[in-house]
């Protein structure tokens, strides 16, 4: 944990996409000391093109994070993991399974939704 800060880990399938979405609408509402970061189960080799394309022209588009996916494992320590389908649920982890599983614009706008839920329990 970081001194002062406490970080929200969102962790999908691979770390590429969804879980980047959910990280750059959480930094994009500015909760104060509260940051977000990603992983995956089994990262992929890059950042999913489908997530720059959702958040094109949204306020959040800059805080897309395009460094190379991570494992979990590779993640200092989280005071809140949110698994995004992930289909072994992680211990301790908020479970969030998606209505929409297709990348388009109402899976964003899903992802966009449970993350402004998820800020105002932490406010």
């Amino acid at each position: 944990m970081n001194y002062g800060n406490k970080t929200v880990l969102f962790v999908c399938p691979h770390g590429a996409g969804k879980s980047r979405m959910a990280a750059a609408w959480f930094n994009g509402a500015g909760l104060p000391n509260w940051s977000a970061t990603t992983a995956g189960i089994e990262p992929q080799t890059e950042v999913s093109a489908h997530a720059g394309r959702l958040l094109a022209g949204t306020p959040v588009e800059a805080l897309l994070d395009q460094a190379l996916p991570r494992p979990i494992s590779a993640v200092p320590q989280a005071d809140l993991v949110v698994a995004i389908d992930c289909e072994n649920p992680l211990e301790g982890a908020v479970a969030w399974r998606l209505v929409h599983s297709e990348f388009d614009d109402a899976m964003c706008a899903e992802i966009r939704d449970r993350v402004t839920e998820l800020v105002a329990t932490l406010r």
